[in-house]
């Protein structure tokens, strides 16, 4: 496992021999190794000003293979909970109300900005065509993302696309063994990650079930399991995963689902809404 203050100091003996370019790149990993661990090497090159391919030299001069090495060994010294209960007792101390208020939404704003710089159309309307053309889809996830796993599912049900959301790794392993070719398994997890979703991951791949991960990283155990990856930023500056870039991923994908199978989700949306007129659902306003 990497540390932080080693890593540090690498970086700061490496600066003198650095090239300009290489320097900048060091001088905002310095700023903030946090980051590093949720942005790729072209964001970070970005932020720099400099080509990708200086970030990833630099991630090998500092010993690792590429820049996905020199991340996977950020991440694996990080926890929300230290960062957010140390964050409490230093730069919220004075904060207001309102700043502490205006720095999450601005935090959110840039996720939502990132998101959409990052995502690649060509991989959303893939995932949203194999979702269309399923014969059914298992949704799964546990923990903090466990809304966007029921979002997700019960708004694929309302497409007409028969899905199932199991609620722990029993019911996903049970649900799991009912499924074959044709079928589409949608994981979701962010940092730090669960064992048991790339393990129902790699379980359904070797039933020929179609894969797709929802996860935050090249680095994400899900990537090396699935036919197609979906990355969204998770980064928050509260104590947990940041769900709202996901939210936002899963409804663009709903959308395009949507239009490839647009017969079929009017036809199942008129019907689940005519059930919930006949079941009186909704108070009457």
């Amino acid at each position: 496992m990497a540390n932080i203050e080693d890593l540090r100091t690498q970086l700061i003996e490496l600066t003198s021999s650095l090239g300009k370019a290489q320097k900048q790149v060091a001088r905002l990993m310095l700023e903030n190794f946090e980051a590093v661990a949720y942005m790729t090497a072209s964001e970070l090159a970005e932020r720099a000003g400099v080509h990708t391919a200086t970030a990833i030299r630099l991630a090998q001069r500092l010993g690792y293979e590429g820049y996905p090495q020199l991340q996977r060994a950020i991440r694996s010294t990080l926890s929300n909970y230290p960062r957010f209960l140390q964050s409490l007792e230093t730069d919220h101390r004075s904060d207001s109300g309102t700043a502490i208020t205006e720095t999450v939404f601005a935090h959110a704003r840039r996720n939502l900005e990132q998101l959409s710089r990052s995502v690649s159309l060509e991989d959303l309307e893939k995932a949203a065509d194999t979702l269309a053309s399923a014969r059914e889809v298992l949704v799964f996830g546990i923990g903090v993302v466990a809304p966007v796993v029921e979002y997700l599912g019960s708004s694929l049900r309302l497409l007409g696309i028969r899905t199932s959301t199991p609620r722990d790794f029993i019911c996903a392993a049970q649900q799991l063994a009912l499924l074959s070719r044709g079928d589409v398994l949608v994981v979701i997890d962010f940092h730090r990650y669960y064992r048991a979703i790339p393990e129902v991951a790699s379980a359904a791949a070797r039933k020929r079930v179609e894969v797709i991960a929802l996860t935050d990283s090249e680095v994400s155990p899900l990537v090396s399991t699935s036919d197609l990856a979906l990355f969204v930023p998770s980064d928050s500056p509260a104590p947990r995963t940041s769900l709202l870039p996901a939210l936002a991923m899963v409804e663009a994908l709903l959308s395009l689902a949507a239009r490839v199978g647009q017969e079929r989700a009017r036809d199942s949306m008129r019907l689940i809404d005519d059930s919930y007129t006949d079941l009186h659902v909704f108070v009457d306003t």
